[in-house]
């Protein structure tokens, strides 16, 4: 008998110096940062989560998000500033609807302003591009008014920027000019800042593309001017005077509308350095939504390329080793949703619904290339595989997005990945050496919606129907 248990105890101990003590940590929108972070008396916030590691006695740490929309008020950082585990993992709990979400509510007090509109009064400094009412984004206002049936931005005119309409406008300071390149390869993107003693819109912008080009004659609309707010769901934000101006649709009670704003470029930030990168980090079971817009930040020029990025999404990872992204959503997002940069090793992807987003879906870029002399010092990024994911409905403000980029890396391999509904190319591959990328089985349905391109259609088994019903399942 005393031998069994000798035996057992043995075992026990073995198993546990093999797998590790995993300390859990567990999170609640309905939590207190002052609790102890057990099942019964969760935390708060991801930030006190992230805090807490510094209590971990053992090898590994679990942080469970139970149900609910946790607003970011800043950006979380994951980096060596932290007393990273050996392993971190932080994802749903128990299969629980985890939404993060980079936004703040509004509690606005409406007064009715004329024609239909209303207005509120907001904090001093406030400052968003992205509305949202009863969880449906709202038109920024615009010319010519959104259309859904327009091929491209959702309605666009000739007439956007003349003379005669920009009289109409006051002070359009602060208001953006969107096109397409004379050549309908991508997307322009400019910020008003005055008009000249023509009446023409003076610009900053057009640095997208690596070239002198002209925006197209006719594919352009302008936005963010209350000068054109004229269509109910359309909304402006006066920056100087702090007032929300909003043409609700017939059917909002405004007294009860939940009113959502968006604050926040970047949600996480995973950032190592080569000499010493984070490593086995998992995310799990979670819905990322509400990310601002970047459009103007697409500056910079990867070689190989014609057209500029923008580092940085709802989940951006640099310098890692054995990250994993599994089931996982990003919807309704302003700008990129996925962004491996630099050094990565064993990094995967898989499982995920990445749909309705303003730039690219998944990028992936070597942070190793020299713009100014267009040569790329070659780094090896072996073993990184994108699987099993569906990307749709890309490229929805910056038509040069896709919905998989990759640039200046090897040793990835994209299997059963189904990408539908891109304005250009759905999946994108430069500066790589195509011996090193592996292609496998992947679909690529309905691109070129907006931009002049060749097909480049992929055909394969793409995502399984079982699997493709489970990730739009996740949208609901």
């Amino acid at each position: 008998m005393y031998f069994k248990s000798l035996i057992i105890g043995v075992f026990m101990l073995w198993t546990l110096s093999v797998n590790g003590q995993i300390y859990t940590i567990y999170v609640s929108p309905k939590g207190n940062d002052n609790n102890s972070g057990t099942v019964d008396k969760p935390i708060k916030t991801l930030q006190k989560a992230l805090s807490l590691m510094n209590t971990d006695t053992g090898e590994n740490v679990s942080i469970q998000l139970m149900k609910g929309t946790y607003y970011l008020t800043e950006t979380i950082n994951i980096d060596q500033s932290l007393p990273l585990p050996a392993r971190l993992e932080i994802q749903g709990f128990e299969n629980h609807r985890v939404v993060i979400r980079a936004a703040q509510i509004l509690k606005p007090d409406w007064t009715y302003f004329r024609e239909g509109i209303y207005r509120t009064q907001v904090p001093a400094g406030m400052s968003f591009e992205r509305l949202y009412v009863n969880g449906k984004l709202q038109t920024l206002a615009r010319y010519p008014n959104s259309d859904s049936t327009a091929k491209v931005f959702n309605g666009t005119a000739q007439d956007a920027t003349y003379y005669m309409r920009v009289l109409t406008w006051g002070n359009p300071s602060g208001g953006y000019v969107h096109a397409l390149d004379e050549n309908k390869k991508g997307s322009l993107h400019y910020r008003i800042t005055g008009v000249d003693d023509t009446d023409n819109v003076e610009l900053d912008g057009g640095w997208q593309y690596k070239y002198p080009v002209h925006m197209h004659e006719s594919y352009r609309f302008v936005e963010n001017l209350l000068g054109e707010l004229d269509a109910p769901g359309e909304w402006y934000l006066d920056k100087d005077l702090n007032f929300l101006y909003y043409y609700p649709v017939s059917e909002t009670d405004l007294s009860k509308a939940l009113i959502e704003v968006s604050n926040l470029k970047n949600s996480i930030v995973v950032k190592g350095t080569p000499g010493k990168p984070v490593k086995n980090l998992t995310f799990k079971n979670l819905h990322f939504e509400y990310n601002e817009r970047t459009f103007m930040d697409s500056k910079d020029m990867l070689a190989g390329s014609d057209w500029a990025v923008y580092r940085g999404g709802a989940l951006t990872i640099s310098d890692t080793e054995n990250c994993k992204i599994k089931d996982c959503t990003f919807t309704d997002l302003g700008g990129n949703a996925i962004v491996i940069d630099g050094y990565n090793k064993n990094v995967s992807v898989s499982g995920c619904l990445i749909s309705h987003i303003g730039g690219s879906g998944f990028t992936f870029i070597d942070n190793s290339s020299d713009s100014a002399s267009g040569h790329l010092r070659k780094r090896f990024v072996p073993n990184c595989i994108i699987e099993n994911n569906l990307f749709q409905y890309v490229g929805e403000i910056e038509k040069q997005g896709s919905g998989i980029h990759l640039n200046g890396v090897a040793g990835v391999t994209l299997k059963n990945n189904t990408i539908f509904h891109t304005p250009g190319n759905g999946l994108k591959i430069e500066n790589c050496n195509l011996e090193n990328i592996k292609n496998q089985d992947n679909e690529v349905i309905d691109q070129n919606r907006e931009l002049d391109g060749k097909p480049h259609e992929h055909t394969g088994a793409g995502v399984q129907l079982p699997a493709l019903r489970k990730l739009i399942g996740n949208l609901k």
